[in-house]
């Protein structure tokens, strides 16, 4: 498993593929992150006559920062996993490792690892500045805190579903593009829950990861929020793993 984990990173970071990563989503969240400080500036200055109105900066720019991220993810998640069995396939190394002394668990496990560790490098740095935020401001920290956690949560559980998807795939863009509807659906599952029958409702609210997302991002921390995304994990994890069996049977 340390070999398989070792090998993703080598991957990652001898070539500029992980560096070009995390300098893509600090650019891409830095944008962001300023333009909703920019917004907050001008909210804050207009109102500063009115007693009545007081900007907070945990609901003007870290909530829809969290939020805007983890669109972001989205599209950057699929990115990460659609090579992850598909490069081996085209390489002819997949028949190797497949059929390897080393178990199906350890090696889906060693694979998303190595991924996650390698897409939570960059998600961290796009808390760079929220840590700015929190040092310079007065920004609640706990909530922003619980928020990063949120998006952890939903980075890990997003991973292990796209490995899932791509574990049935022989082409990277296959992989892909299956991956990205696959998360876009999920995420917006919840969206028709006002035009169905009420009893849906709820379902469908609570199968979306937004919906536990964002009381997260609130700090609103609670127990079923966790079981939801550690069930989602569990959920790929657990796909990636009975697909590979599979090819090791054929």
């Amino acid at each position: 498993m340390l070999n398989v984990l070792k090998k993703e990173l080598k991957i990652s970071f001898v070539t500029p593929f992980g560096y070009v990563l995390i300098a893509g989503v600090m650019v891409l969240s830095g944008f962001f992150f300023f333009s909703l400080l920019q917004n907050f500036n001008y909210v804050s200055a207009k109102s500063v006559n009115i007693m009545s109105v007081k900007p907070n900066l945990n609901e003007w720019v870290i909530l829809p920062y969290y939020q805007t991220l983890e669109i972001i993810l989205i599209f950057l998640v699929p990115i990460l996993t659609m090579k992850s069995f598909a490069e081996e396939k085209k390489n002819g190394t997949f028949e190797m490792l497949i059929t390897s002394p080393l178990s199906i668990f350890k090696l889906v496990l060693g694979k998303y690892l190595g991924i996650s560790i390698v897409a939570g490098l960059a998600l961290c740095s796009s808390f760079s500045f929220c840590a700015a935020l929190i040092y310079f401001t007065e920004v609640e920290t706990l909530p922003a805190l619980v928020g990063f956690l949120g998006l952890i949560f939903s980075l890990l559980s997003f991973l292990a579903l796209s490995l899932g998807v791509a574990s049935f795939a022989s082409s990277q863009t296959v992989a892909g593009v299956v991956s990205l509807v696959t998360l876009l659906v999920l995420y917006a599952i919840d969206a028709p829950a006002t035009q169905v029958n009420t009893s849906l409702v709820n379902v469908l609210s609570y199968l979306a990861p937004s919906t536990h997302a964002l009381n997260l991002f609130k700090g609103i921390l609670q127990s079923e929020d966790l079981i939801y995304f550690l069930s989602l994990i569990a959920l790929g994890l657990f796909i990636a793993n009975r697909s590979l069996e599979t090819w090791r049977r054929l």
